[in-house]
C-alpha cells in the first residue's frame, strides 16, 4: 500500500493539471502505473488529493476503456497493455473502420479521402458506423489510444507516411483488397510504436 501510494503521489505531481481521469489514463497508458497492480477508490483519491467522486467518475470511464478491471471490494486492477492485447486492439479498430468505408456513398468517401489530420480520419469513419457497439469500441481506440501514440510518438513520420498510403486508397471507386492491407501496415505501425512509447518512458523510469 505504502509503494503504491507513494506511485500515486508522483504521478500527481508528473500530470499537475489534469484531471483524475487524464492523470490516470496518461499513467496506465504510459505503464507508468503498470499492469496487475491494485489500488482502492480512497486510495486513488487521497494521493490525487481529490474527492471519491471523481475517482468514482474516472473509474467508470477507465473500466469501459479497458483500461482497468473492477475486483471485489471497490479495488481495481490496472490492465495489462501487453503487445498482444495492444495489438489485437488496433487490428480491430482497421477491420472495423474498413467495413465502415465499404458501406458508404461515393460523396462521403471523397470527403474521408480530404481528410488531412488522422483524427477527422477516425471521427468521420465513426460517424458512419451503424453497429452502436462498434460506434462505442472505435471512439475509445481512435479518441484515447490513438492520441496517445501520435502525441507521445517520436517518429510520427512515420506514421504519418502509412497514413497518407492508406488515404490515396480511400478513393471511389474503392478497392477492398488494396484497402485492408493498408489498414493492416496502418494499424500495425500504431501497435509498434504504442509499444515502443511504453518500453521507451519504462525504461526511464
Amino acid at each position: 500500500m505504502d509503494t503504491i501510494f507513494l506511485i500515486m503521489i508522483e504521478l500527481r505531481k508528473k500530470y499537475k493539471s489534469g484531471s483524475a481521469l487524464e492523470i490516470l489514463q496518461e499513467a496506465i497508458l504510459s505503464g507508468d502505473l503498470q499492469g496487475g497492480i491494485i489500488i482502492t477508490q480512497a486510495e486513488l483519491a487521497v494521493s490525487l488529493e481529490v474527492s471519491r467522486m471523481p475517482v468514482r467518475e474516472a473509474l467508470i470511464a477507465l473500466e469501459y476503456q479497458g483500461l482497468i478491471e473492477r475486483i471485489p471490494g471497490q479495488h481495481v486492477r490496472i490492465a495489462s497493455l501487453d503487445e498482444g492485447y495492444i495489438r489485437a486492439v488496433f487490428t480491430d479498430m482497421g477491420i472495423i473502420e474498413a467495413e465502415a468505408i465499404k458501406s458508404l456513398a461515393a460523396e462521403n468517401i471523397h470527403a474521408l479521402s480530404l481528410c488531412g489530420r488522422q483524427t477527422d480520419f477516425h471521427r468521420a469513419i465513426r460517424q458512419h458506423t451503424d453497429s452502436p457497439l462498434r460506434r462505442k469500441f472505435l471512439e475509445t481506440i481512435t479518441e484515447v489510444y490513438v492520441p496517445f501514440v501520435l502525441r507521445e510518438c517520436g517518429n510520427v513520420s512515420q506514421i504519418d507516411a502509412v497514413f497518407g498510403n492508406l488515404l490515396e486508397t480511400v478513393k471511389y471507386p474503392l478497392d477492398m483488397e488494396i484497402l485492408r492491407p493498408c489498414f493492416a501496415v496502418y494499424t500495425e505501425v500504431l501497435s509498434r510504436e504504442f509499444m515502443r512509447i511504453r518500453k521507451g518512458k519504462t525504461s526511464h523510469a
